[in-house]
Formats: structure tokens, sequence, C-alpha cells
């Protein structure tokens, strides 16, 4: 019987021993595994928080470029309207120019028919003094008077006539380099119209054309409308684009001008 029970005890001595070395290894097992668990968490809480800042540093620089471009579109929006009141400038420029012409040619048959009216007068002054009048005296120095007033007159919308016509003629002198080159800024497809730039300080001048370039493809063309001192607006030329082809910003310009 006590045989038994010591074989017992070593067998449960035995068992214990075993059990503790067992659990002994998982524990260094679990405890490593923990460890690297750990380490790996530092590391993901690391890259997320990387890619957190990154995030954020992309959505500052959208909500700038975004910023910008809405700006830069209301600047253009603000131009174009600048150009519209330019162009309407130049149109009431032309109308007056139509105008002073129409009034000299006016002032100038008045002028004939006031000289007509003194020719006669004076035939009739001369004629003898018998048909003189009193009253023919005073018509005839009323009607020199009105010849004074008509010539000045005259002389006075010649000359502005004359100024408009410089005003217009310098307008359209107005000429840029060949071969100026840039590019596109911006595109307002609603009012088909693009930013350049290029401004006055580049020779860039209203009414000019300006080759758009893809590449070595020629995609279009623009006319400019409207020069401020590092920027300028142009209205894109419909029939030029060919069908498919959108003008885009990055695009190039060319001025090329025309060979007389």
């Amino acid at each position: 019987m006590g045989k038994i029970l010591l074989f017992i005890s070593l067998a449960v001595t035995l068992a214990t021993a075993v059990l503790g070395f067992i659990n002994k290894d998982t524990y260094v097992q679990t405890k490593t595994s923990l460890a690297d668990t750990s380490a790996n968490l530092d590391q993901s809480k690391k890259a997320l928080a990387a890619e957190q800042e990154t995030l954020k540093n992309k959505t500052e620089e959208l909500a700038t470029v975004t910023s910008e471009r809405e700006q830069a579109l209301s600047q253009a929006a603000d131009a174009k309207a600048e150009s519209e009141k330019a162009k309407t400038r130049v149109g009431e420029l032309e109308a007056e120019v139509t105008k002073k012409e129409e009034e000299i040619k006016s002032t100038a048959d008045n002028l004939a028919t006031a000289q007509a009216k003194i020719t006669e007068l004076e035939a009739a002054k001369t004629s003898g003094p018998v048909e003189a009048s009193p009253d023919s005296a005073a018509e005839l120095a009323e009607a020199k008077a009105l010849v004074e007033k008509l010539q000045s007159d005259l002389d006075a919308s010649r000359q502005q006539l004359t100024d408009l016509r410089k005003r217009e003629s310098d307008r359209q002198a107005l000429k840029m380099r060949d071969g100026l080159q840039g590019r596109i800024l911006a595109v307002n497809q609603a009012w088909n119209f693009v930013v350049l730039n290029l401004g006055d300080k580049n020779g860039v001048v209203n009414n000019a054309e300006m080759l758009v370039k893809r590449g070595n493809s020629l995609i279009g063309k623009v006319r400019i409308t409207s020069v401020e001192p590092a920027t300028s607006i142009a209205d894109v030329i419909v029939s030029s684009v060919p069908q498919g082809v959108t003008i885009s910003p990055g695009d190039n310009v060319i001025f090329q001008a025309v060979q007389e």
C-alpha cells in the first residue's frame, strides 16, 4: 500500500513538473507575442499618425488651391466684365465718330446756305441804294454772324473728329511681338474665355489673336479682350477648336504676326 501511494505521489509530482514546464513555455511565448503585438501596434499608430498628418496637409493644400482657383475665376469674371465695358466704349467711340461726321456735314450744309444768303444780300446791296434797306442790312449782318459761328463750329467739329480718328487709329495700330509665348492659367467654360499668364508688361494688346497649342498640335485660337499688367483675358474662337477638343489650363499660346 505504501509503495502504491509513493508511486502515485511521484506520478503527481512528475505531472506537476511537466505542467509547470509547459505553462512556463506558454507564458514565455505569450509574453513574446504580446511584445511583438505591442511593437506592431506602436508602428501602426505612428503610421496612422503620419497618414493623418499627410491627409491634413493634402486637405489644406486642396483648400488653398480651391480658394486660389475660385479667386482667379472671380478675377477673371471681373476682367471679363471690364472687357465688355471696353467693347462698349469702343462702340461708343465709333458712334461718336459717325455722329460727329453727320454734324460736320449738317454744319457744312448750313454754312453753304448762309454763305449763299450773304452772296445774295451783298448782290442786292450793290444793285443800288434804292433797293437796299435797313432790314436787308440787318439780315446781312445776321447772316455774316451766322457764317462765322458755323465756321467756328465746323472747325471745332473737324478737330474733334480728327482727335477721335487718331484715338481709334492708335488703338488699332498696337502690335504684339511676333513669337510671344505664354500659357493658359484658367478656363471658364460658361463664358467661353481663358486667363493667360501674359499681360501689358509682356506687350499684349487688345484684339490680337493667339494660337493655342498642346505639344506640337494646334488646337484652337483665342482673341485678347482685356489686358492687365501681368495677365490677360481672351475669348475662345469657337470655330477654330476641332470638335471633341477642349482648351485646358496648361495649354500654350503663341502670337504669330500676319505677314503683309
